[in-house]
This record gives structure tokens, sequence and C-alpha cells, in this order.
């Protein structure tokens, strides 16, 4: 029994420096960083440094559109800046107006005109006197709210405002486009075509693919159809361009994503590697307690025996509670291609929007959007006509466009039915699957084709 003791505690010493030794995967994402670094903050005054901490989480929100908590940190933002401008009141307002100017940018991308034009007004009137570059955005961005509702006065208006405070402005793109389809909402087409070309050719690579899509369109209305056919070609060039780099960026995006959960199941899999060696140690102990004790306390030995199954039993359970949880992760991960898909699919659709706003795709564009379904989820467009084989083609990428997270006006504009169809189109699709979808959103029982 001596003997044994230094034995026990040489394998307790090995195991021990092993559990501590064993590396933790290395956290690189920058949303991680921030969030550490928002947490630290929280229990100083510092309201300054939590202004930009906000400011920098709600843009890393909007590149994963995740529009609630992009809002959510704006709204923080606004709050931080309120505090400032208790002690220094020129510095906090200008930081109201900034936070005021992103949340109204945020609810036109959301389609809330009213909200937006609110925001807009108050941002513009906090904003220092002296900020001329920063008011020139704000009446540009006042301008846009206007162009969406139809009001052509008011987004001429709010350009010459623009102009007039800030002459500068007008070599941004964003002015260029809001004065041309300002000029085109007021019909003023003479001063919109000798604009045209010049703009086009100062004007960044996707700004100057809308403007060569408008000129395309205005040569059309027109007659001029030589003109129309040389637009036509330039816009596919320019597209084509466009589609190169985004795929480019896109890929980025999916193997950062890739990264991302590689790096959870090494965390995963260390953590099983601690509850191994904690295993091996609570073992270890229970051997030497009952090498110790086994002629004196037989009766204790089948006590003790009965703790280390439950103890086995439990580790087992808590085994299998991680499995579901890294299996539920995985779901996450792959609803969150999705909604990275569909911002690969918005230029796609976008692109092949009609005059009448209906968007007609091609054939080409369509098995894209399927090609791009299976490279995400590898067999779920074959796995849906395997299991509903009255399904056709139509019905397939449709359920594509669904799991996309598509909203309801852009799939009206892609079948060319009015929005309150497409509710419709859903119920019959519906029909089509299954009885049991009766019961459920035809979105929840898509997803367990992504199992």
């Amino acid at each position: 029994m001596k003997n044994l003791l230094p034995i026990a505690f040489i394998v307790l010493f090995v195991c021990c420096n092993k559990v501590s030794n064993v590396p933790l995967a290395e956290e690189d994402s920058e949303l991680v960083t921030l969030l550490n670094e928002l947490d630290e903050c929280q229990q100083t005054n510092d309201h300054e440094k939590r202004y930009h901490l906000y400011s920098q989480l709600s843009t890393e929100y909007e590149k994963k559109n995740l529009t609630d908590l992009q809002k959510l940190y704006q709204q923080n933002m606004l709050c931080e800046a309120e505090a400032i401008s208790h002690k220094d009141n020129s510095h906090g307002k200008a930081l109201m107006a900034e936070a005021l100017q992103r949340q109204a940018t945020t609810f036109l991308v959301e389609g809330k005109t009213d909200s937006a034009s609110l925001k807009a007004r108050m941002a513009y009137e906090l904003a220092p006197r002296d900020t001329l570059d920063f008011r020139a955005q704000t009446l540009l961005l006042l301008a846009q709210i206007n162009l969406t509702l139809g009001n052509g006065d008011s987004v001429s208006y709010y350009t010459d405002e623009a102009t007039r405070i800030f002459p500068k402005v007008v070599n941004t793109d964003l002015y260029r486009i809001t004065h041309l389809y300002g000029l085109n909402l007021q019909e003023r087409y003479e001063e919109m075509m000798k604009l045209l070309p010049s703009y086009i050719a100062e004007s960044g690579i996707y700004n100057k693919a809308e403007l060569t899509r408008l000129l395309m369109y205005r040569n059309e209305d027109t007659g001029r159809w030589k003109d129309a056919y040389e637009n036509a070609i330039s816009l596919m060039d320019i597209t084509d361009s466009i589609a190169k780099g985004e795929n480019s960026q896109n890929m980025a995006k999916i193997q950062a994503l890739q990264h991302e959960r590689k790096m959870e199941s090494q965390r995963a899999e260390h953590e099983a590697e601690r509850a191994q060696l904690f295993i091996i140690i609570i073992v270890v102990l229970l051997l030497l307690l009952i090498a110790s004790v086994t002629g004196l306390f037989y009766r204790r030995k089948a006590r003790i025996a009965h703790t280390r199954e439950l103890e086995a039993m439990q580790l087992s359970e808590h085994a299998k509670a991680n499995e579901s949880l890294v299996r539920e992760e995985n779901i996450k991960l792959q609803k969150l291609y999705y909604e990275h898909l569909y911002a690969i699919i918005l230029p796609i659709l976008n692109a092949n929007r009609g005059k009448s706003g209906h968007i007609n795709l091609e054939e080409s564009s369509w098995e894209l959007i399927e090609k791009n379904t299976d490279m995400v989820l590898p067999g779920f467009t074959s796995r849906l006509r395997r299991q509903h084989p009255v399904l056709t083609n139509e019905d397939v990428r449709f359920c594509c466009l669904i799991m996309m997270r598509v909203p309801n006006a852009l799939l009206a504009d892609v079948y060319g039915i009015a929005p309150s169809s497409v509710a419709v189109r859903k119920q019959r699709m519906k029909k089509k699957l299954d009885s049991d979808v009766q019961n459920q959103t035809i979105e929840n029982y898509l997803n367990q084709y992504m199992l």
C-alpha cells in the first residue's frame, strides 16, 4: 500500500499538468474581441469609449444582416452621446447627430420612411454648423427618402441645399445617383441626359451600373435603339465585374464562417479532453481509496462502486447534451449561411428588375440560385424533389427563395404578383408538400432539409 501512494501522486501530477497545458482555441473573431472590451468598459464611466465600441458593434452586426442587434447598438450609441453632451455639449451633440443619421439609414433600408425622415431631420438639426460635409450628407439622405416616396420637388430641394452648403458633395456617388433619379422623377430628361455620361465616367462600379441602366432605359424610351444596345453591352460588362468581385468577397465570408465553425469544434474537443482527464483523476483517486480501505471497509466498497456508476452516467448524459448543443450550433450556422446567400442573390434579382419593377429571371439565374443553394446545403434541392415528386422546378426554386429569407415584397416582384398574393402562394405550396405542414409555417417545415 505504501508503494502505491508515490506512484498515484506521480500519476496525479502528470494528469494535472496535462490539464493545465491543454491549449485553448484561439479567439481571433473581431466581434468577440469587441464584446470583451465592452464588458470591461461597462465597469467604468468612459462614455466616449463605449460610444465607439457600440458604433463598431453596430457595423459588425450590419455586415452579418442582424438588423435587430444593429438597431440596439445604434440606440446605445445615442444614449452614450446624450451622456457625453452633459459634459461637452458641442461634442455630445455631434455624436448624437451621427447616431441619428445611422438610425435613419437603417430605417430607410427597412422601408420605414417616416421614421427615417424623422431621424434624419433630427440629425441635421443637432449637427454643428461647421460640419458642412456631415450636414450635406444628411441632406442627401433626406433626398433619398423623398426619392423613395416619389417627391420630386423635395429631392431637388435637398440636393440643391446640399451643394449650396458643401459644393464638394457633387463629387460623391451618393449625390450623382440621387440627383439623376430626382431629375428623372421630375421628367427633366434633357438635363439628366446631359449629366449622365460624365456621372457614369466618374462613379464607382456599383453606381456606374445603376446609372448605365438608367441611361439604357432612357435611350430605349426615346427610340435610340443603337445607343440602348451599346448601353446594354456596357452594363453586361460592369455587372460581370461586380459579380466577380462579390463572389470573391462572399467566398471570403464563407471561409471565415467555416473557420469559426472549425474553432468551435476545436473548443468542444478540448472541453471533451478536459472531461476525460478529470475522469482519469477521479478514477485514480477512487482506486487509491478502495485499495487503502478494502480490508477494513468491505461494505463501503460496494457503496463507492455505486457512486462511481452514477457519476459515469452523469458524465455520459453530459456528453450527450454537449453533442446536442454542437448539432444545434451547426444548424444555426447553416441558417446564417442562408442569410449570406440572400446577400449573394440580391444583386442577381435586382440586376434582372424590369422597368415596371418586376424581376424577370433568366434560366441561368435560376440555375445559379439552385447551385448556390446546393453549395451551402449539399443535396438540398435533390432531397426536396425526392421527398416530394409532385414538385415542379418552379416549386423547388420558390422553396429556395423562401429559405433565403427573401422578403414578400421581393418575392412579389419576382413572380409578378401583389405582395398579398405571396401568402396565398405559400399556402398552396404547403398543400403540395405534406398534410403535416398545415400545423406549422412553410419555413419551419423546410428547415428539416437543412439537417
